[in-house]
């Protein structure tokens, strides 16, 4: 089906802007730790639909919104902003609020399949540690403390992270053997990689993968011509936007604070 004009500038420019958002833009920190709140965890149920991690939020109306979990930026889709807007509801995440002043508009093709309203992103989730555990189907959250700590979760050392505007998470990843950047966005079901990296897939799936002290085989890869490449890669040496099919089986932690991942053991 083909896109009108004004429909392909339009994503175009939401393309740009939340494949990464701002493409390479200042290294920054996070805020300190959140003070005055319980230690306790927030268990979130969380689950997948066609390739995609899913949370649900609850609005003020009393009706509940789907979110696709994605780590990144946060957007609505044009039918999901108007559905939000004209609730005029404010949204919590298991008692969190969902931070949805002014974020990216996408055409409802962004995520194509899904009822989801948006992608819930750093904005609302780099206040708080977190694991993303989708075998249990729980997203767990919990304010930042001195130090990052999970009793019960067999989780590996700790991974360093860096993080861009308060949001974006780039981590170093090997590739099929190469060691290359990459950015976490958990709203693609998949890695997507660039042009430099495409020798290293066979039959749609990159034969290892290997994010810390995690190791994968045979993860599903493609090939994209995203402009945003250049920016994060300018040398052209590789870069991968890893998707949400590395938590599929595997416990994740991040901390934005930190600036640390953990994967689970194995």
């Amino acid at each position: 089906m083909r896109m009108r004009g004004q429909e392909v500038a339009r994503a175009r420019r939401a393309g740009g802007m939340v494949a990464l958002a701002v493409g390479m833009g200042m290294l920054t920190g996070v805020g300190a730790p959140l003070a005055g709140q319980s230690a306790d965890p927030i268990e979130i149920p969380l689950r997948l639909e066609d390739g995609r991690m899913i949370v649900t939020a609850e609005g003020s109306d009393g009706r509940t919104y789907d979110f696709v979990l994605g780590l990144g930026t946060t957007v609505l889709t044009e039918s999901g902003a108007t559905r939000v807007r004209a609730a005029g509801s404010e949204l919590m995440l298991g008692g969190v609020d969902v931070r949805t002043e002014g974020p990216f508009e996408v055409p409802d093709r962004y995520l194509a399949g899904s009822e989801a309203v948006g992608v819930l992103g750093g904005a609302t989730l780099n206040r708080y540690d977190i694991v993303i555990d989708v075998p249990n189907g729980r997203l767990l959250m919990k304010p930042s403390g001195r130090s990052v700590r999970w009793p019960g979760i067999a989780l590996s050392g700790s991974v360093p992270l860096q993080v861009y505007h308060d949001v974006l998470l780039r981590a170093d990843v090997e590739f099929g053997g190469k060691l290359v950047g990459g950015l976490i966005d958990l709203s693609k079901p998949n890695l997507e990689v660039s042009e430099a990296l495409g020798d290293r897939i066979r039959d749609g799936s990159v034969g290892s993968f290997r994010m810390g002290y995690g190791n994968w085989s045979e993860l599903a890869a493609r090939v994209v011509d995203d402009p945003s490449f250049a920016r994060w890669d300018p040398a052209g040496d590789g870069f991968a936007i890893l998707g949400a099919s590395v938590a599929y089986d595997c416990a994740i932690a991040i901390s934005w604070y930190h600036r640390e991942l953990r994967t689970c053991t194995r």
